[in-house]
């Protein structure tokens, strides 16, 4: 009866043991307030990538935290990850619209990003237009090949 408790009881503790490494720790509200304030210190000297690690441990920790969604939609446009920015701006306001600081900082970055989608569909079009007009302007430019200089073709020997 021994030989089959021992085994039995090593079966469980294993399966236990295992089970208690598969959940995620959760932080706690004393982490989080240091990730946000860390990344606010990164960012004040425009370490971008940095604040942005903290903060989006944050989101993934507590997913409606609207200061933290913010942030990282600020420091998205900061490295130039519009689209990013949009993202979290709009999940930081599905969260909480009353943020006055929050909808002040969406309203600024959809005044940019509006200019910056038509610049953008401009060069697109621009380019385009370029790609299938420029390859008959590059063949009629091109010059014909210019000699060297009988000076020149003495120093290559």
């Amino acid at each position: 009866m021994f030989l089959i408790i021992v085994p039995v009881s090593l079966c469980f503790l294993l399966f236990s043991c295992d089970k208690k490494q598969t959940v995620e720790p959760k932080f706690d509200r004393q982490l989080i307030g240091e990730e946000l304030k860390f990344g606010r210190k990164a960012a004040k000297y425009e370490l971008w990538h940095e604040a942005i690690f903290r903060w989006e441990k944050v989101v993934a920790a507590e997913g409606e935290n609207v200061k933290a969604l913010n942030n990282l939609a600020v420091a998205y446009e900061a490295v130039g990850d519009y689209e990013a920015a949009r993202v979290h701006y709009e999940k930081a306001l599905d969260v909480d619209e009353d943020v006055t600081a929050l909808r002040n900082n969406y309203k600024r970055f959809l005044h940019f990003y509006k200019r910056h989608m038509k610049n953008r569909e401009r060069l697109e079009k621009k380019e385009a237009a370029l790609g299938k007009n420029g390859s008959a302007q590059k063949e009629g430019s091109l010059e014909p090949d210019q000699k060297k200089n009988p000076e020149e073709e003495k120093k290559d020997e």
